[in-house]
């Protein structure tokens, strides 16, 4: 885990019994992942495989992957539920597994710690549950699907403490510490490959109550945020006949694994989507490919989708 700090997020709300956890029937996610192989006990699946577990139980929830993807990097960078004896991952602030729940009253131990599909379905509705805070602030007139949308619900994650305030309080500057911060860094690091910047509050340091020598969580007193920046929609809800444009030059692959062959594109190019996503086998790449074709048809292949944007993602200031 990066952050050496009390798991305080997954502990707080599952000591409040918010979330009861359920025996996670046939799980969907393990269906919609049956191609790369049935998922053995003790051992950690491939990259690809983990990839579409975390995407998929995202999509069920209506997160965006983008997010539910940082966040399981952040609290295990190698996307890693067991260790090299086959041993569940156990940190040392009791956290458990690839999610690193800590357990409580509504999820089972023994579950959080053997069952791979569990533990992700468990953080995936923890983190769900933080959405649906009213204490906690959104943006107006943003959805579930806009990604800047999830700053608080992932700062709740692990703990609405002193220590995660998105502004150091003496001095009014962000705190690139603070657990969301590095998350959504994540975020432009592994979902946009660094060439997106998601957008910024406007933040205030008199929107946010607290004593920094105290545990208390913190009060928020602004609730709704209107951002003058580009936000960002979730690029996993594409479908086959949607029109995307590249956000930057982008190459369009013959083949997912290799840019042989690949014909590069200019930003602002319109493409089509041509069918579902795929995952990419490297451990680097964290998103995923569309079949695309160009509005022509000339140019046909794979995209990979931290080049790709909705036209529609602004959320016009209200």
């Amino acid at each position: 885990m990066k952050i050496p700090l009390m798991k305080v997020g997954a502990l707080t709300c599952l000591t409040l019994g918010l979330f009861q956890g359920q025996a996670f029937a046939e799980s969907g996610i393990t269906n919609a992942c049956s191609s790369f192989g049935e998922i053995q006990s003790n051992v950690n699946p491939s990259h690809k495989q983990i990839n579409c577990l975390l995407t998929n139980a995202a999509i069920e929830a209506e997160i965006p992957p983008e997010v539910v993807k940082a966040v399981a990097t952040q609290e295990n960078g190698d996307w890693r539920q067991f260790n090299e004896d086959g041993k569940p991952i156990i940190s040392g602030d009791g956290g458990i597994g690839l999610m690193q729940l800590t357990n409580k009253s509504g999820y089972d131990q023994k579950k959080l710690e053997n069952d791979l599909v569990y533990n992700i379905e468990a953080g995936v509705e923890v983190l769900s549950g933080m959405y649906s805070r009213m204490d906690l602030p959104k943006i107006k007139g943003a959805g579930r699907r806009v990604i800047e949308n999830w700053y608080f619900p992932v700062m709740a994650y692990n703990g609405t403490k002193p220590v995660n305030s998105p502004l150091y309080q003496e001095n009014g500057k962000i705190n690139p510490n603070a657990y969301q911060e590095e998350v959504f860094a994540e975020i432009e690091n592994q979902s946009y490959l660094n060439g997106t910047k998601l957008a910024k509050y406007p933040f205030k340091t008199t929107d946010f109550q607290y004593d920094r020598e105290s545990t208390e969580n913190i009060i928020f007193k602004n609730l709704e945020y209107t951002l003058t920046d580009q936000t960002h929609d979730s690029v996993y809800w594409f479908k086959a006949g949607d029109t995307v444009v590249t956000t930057s030059s982008a190459n369009i692959r013959k083949e997912i694994s290799t840019t042989a062959g690949a014909v590069s594109v200019p930003p602002n190019t319109s493409l089509i989507i041509t069918g579902n996503f795929n995952y990419h086998e490297s451990k680097g790449n964290k998103f995923v490919f569309y079949p695309v074709q160009t509005e022509d048809g000339k140019i046909k292949g794979y995209v990979s989708s931290a080049y790709i944007s909705n036209r529609l993602s602004i959320v016009a200031p209200i």
